[in-house]
């Protein structure tokens, strides 16, 4: 009966482990296939009224994830009311002891209204949420849910989580400010130090990085963009650990700085024709000077950086050496999804891939348009597969959020407003 179409199914998954040797430059093929994915670890379902939102913002601690979830409210009985300002906090062992923090004001939060989540390794957590203009709360949250303490931060961007686990907020944005400000807490809520900058600091864009490494974009008058120094921190703004000044045939570039472990530094230079990838060594000097295309993706996993083009993807060290090469799909496909993990592992997924009907459909026992969804896990030192994992849906049950947590330790849930996460350990 047509109504065969609507019932509960399970789908069949297929993992594929790739255990090849990669030889740099060259991309690697699928090898042996499982046939399904593990017992699961454990299932977690969420309290009435909540669902996961934002999976792509998912971080983890070393024994906790903390996801963004979405909570709907009933006001009356023809209206309802939904607020993304709360998440989870799911024990990666046991998926128990779990807790929610909701920092959501239902009666006086405007629609919009900015906020994030931060983490650090120990716990603890960070949110901070705008109060209607500049001025924000920032709240610090231990590792059994409960606040410790809040500051209302005013004339600011987004605070910035610090490698050594502090927070930092930058004030004095605004470009008729005359003095720039870096003040930095610690987990306990207290200022371990505060420095304010004029003159020249106050003029072009200035920009602290995690890992304490400051970047000062100069402008001239007509704030057009003349170079970048590099600076060791804030307290070593004297001499510059790098200078990058923009050639007369450049105009106006948009600089990145992407940081690689130990020190090590790349420089983005984007502009209307002219894209280049510099390398630096962790004193400061310049290694070497890549040529970019417009449409390239820059990431950094360690020690390496990558750049996506297309679904072609290519690992380099800090040297510059190519370390992997790795096709995912067919050549020119472009509708692939990646993310470095927080493992530094690097993900690459496409949902949605519809097969195709049956030439005769046979109406008591066909269920519904399939789908596939491939998720591939790929070596940080050379790109190697290390899990290709493969799945079939029926057109209701397609669409999943894949976290992965590195180790093989995957958390999978819906698309659509999802309640319950599932975590496996592949093999």
């Amino acid at each position: 009966m047509l109504s065969k179409r609507f019932k509960f199914f399970t789908a069949a998954f297929a993992l594929l482990l790739a255990a090849q040797v990669l030889v740099p430059g060259r991309s690697s093929a699928a090898g042996k296939v499982i046939e399904q994915l593990p017992t699961p670890e454990w299932s977690y379902t969420l309290p009435d009224g909540l669902s996961f939102w934002g999976t792509i913002d998912t971080l983890q601690s070393n024994k906790r994830m903390f996801i963004p979830l979405l909570k709907t409210v009933t006001v009356s009985p023809s209206k309802k009311k939904t607020s993304g300002m709360l998440y989870a906090s799911i024990d990666r062992i046991q998926g128990s002891a779990n807790w929610v923090y909701d920092y959501s004001d239902m009666a006086n939060d405007q629609p919009f209204t900015a906020h994030g989540l931060y983490s650090v390794s120990n716990g603890y957590t960070y949110v901070y949420k705008k109060k209607g203009g500049i001025p924000y709360d920032l709240t610090a949250v231990d590792p059994n849910g409960k606040r410790k303490w809040t500051k209302t931060i005013t004339d600011s961007y987004s605070p910035l989580l610090l490698d050594n686990g502090n927070i930092s907020i930058r004030s004095g944005l605004s470009v008729n400010t005359k003095t720039i400000a870096f003040t930095e807490y610690n987990q306990d809520g207290k200022q371990v130090s505060k420095l304010k900058l004029t003159g020249k600091w106050a003029t072009g864009i200035l920009e602290l990085l995690p890992n304490g490494y400051v970047v000062h974009t100069l402008l001239d008058k007509q704030n057009k963009v003349l170079g970048i120094n590099v600076y060791r921190s804030l307290t070593a703004l004297t001499t510059p650990l790098a200078t990058y000044t923009v050639p007369k045939t450049v105009t106006n570039p948009y600089f990145q700085v992407h940081l690689l472990r130990g020190g090590s530094f790349l420089i983005q230079m984007s502009s209307a024709d002219t894209w280049l990838l510099l390398g630096y060594d962790a004193n400061g000097a310049k290694k070497w000077v890549r040529t970019l295309n417009k449409a390239d993706h820059i990431n950094t996993t360690g020690n390496n950086y990558l750049i996506k083009s297309d679904n072609v993807y290519r690992l380099y060290s800090k040297d510059n050496q190519l370390l992997g090469k790795q096709q995912i799909g067919e050549a020119g496909d472009r509708e692939w999804y990646y993310r470095i993990t927080p493992s530094g592992e690097i993900t690459v997924e496409k949902q949605y891939q519809w097969q195709e009907r049956p030439a005769v459909i046979d109406p008591e026992t066909f269920e519904g348009d399939i789908a596939k969804e491939d998720f591939y896990v790929l070596d940080p030192a050379n790109l190697q597969i290390k899990y290709h994992l493969s799945t079939s849906w029926h057109d209701y049950e397609t669409g999943h959020n894949y976290i992965y947590a590195g180790g093989g330790e995957l958390y999978i849930t819906r698309s659509y407003a999802p309640k319950t996460i599932t975590k496996y350990m592949l093999k």
